[in-house]
């Protein structure tokens, strides 16, 4: 295996992406490249580089993903991408996924949960809604709607209570009214049961929810 190019990152001064053979092989600190003697146009053993990808290359890796991860939870969608973005290579990112796995630093249903609880807490969506958020950040489908099942969401009482909150200015009498309440319940994501139980509710309390 012979090294054909060593090139500076642009994103990051200090790490330097190594190609063997033509082909993009790992990524480097200064002091690494050093250590190992890489330098374009040297061959490299199967040793060095097994060694290189499998130890120091995972490590970093490894250390990326804690540290991403230590800030607030991360999907599983949303760590890969953010070792893709570090030019982490397939298979290394494949086995720090195994192990974040393995350990529990990554679970999307806990992630799902937790998205719950926060969502419903600060700013309720229907059980449509928060499916389709959890989906955007990556999570499966369903995942994400055994977490919705098992949160029990009292679908009808947050609708209420936001649309509570949009008529509380003002009476709705007209059919316009109730067309953009419908309208807004919709977008966040409530079903169309649920969005007529309230506003059927709303009529008959004289525009008190």
């Amino acid at each position: 295996m012979t090294v054909t190019d060593i090139k500076k990152q642009k994103k990051d001064n200090g790490k330097y992406n190594v190609y063997i053979d033509g082909q993009y092989a790992f990524s480097l600190i200064a002091q690494d490249i050093e250590y190992f003697k890489i330098k374009t146009g040297n061959e490299i053993s199967q040793n060095v580089y097994d060694y290189i990808v499998e130890t120091v290359v995972y490590i970093k890796a490894q250390d990326t993903a804690l540290k991403y991860l230590s800030y607030k939870m991360r999907t599983e969608k949303e760590v890969r991408a953010k070792l893709e973005q570090s030019d982490f290579g397939c298979d290394v990112i494949d086995k720090v996924m195994e192990f974040l796995l393995k350990y529990n630093y990554v679970n999307d249903y806990e992630y799902s949960m937790a998205f719950i609880r926060q969502c419903l807490k600060l700013n309720p969506l229907g059980a449509y809604g928060i499916c389709q958020k959890l989906k955007s950040y990556g999570v499966k489908s369903s995942t994400a709607e055994k977490a919705i099942a098992d949160s029990e969401i009292d679908e009808y009482y947050y609708a209420g209570k936001l649309a509570s909150k949009k008529t509380s200015a003002k009476q709705f009498n007209s059919a316009a009214d109730f067309k953009k309440l419908q309208d807004f319940l919709l977008r966040r994501g409530f079903s169309y049961d649920i969005i007529k139980s309230v506003i059927d509710e709303y009529k008959s309390n004289s525009g008190q929810i």
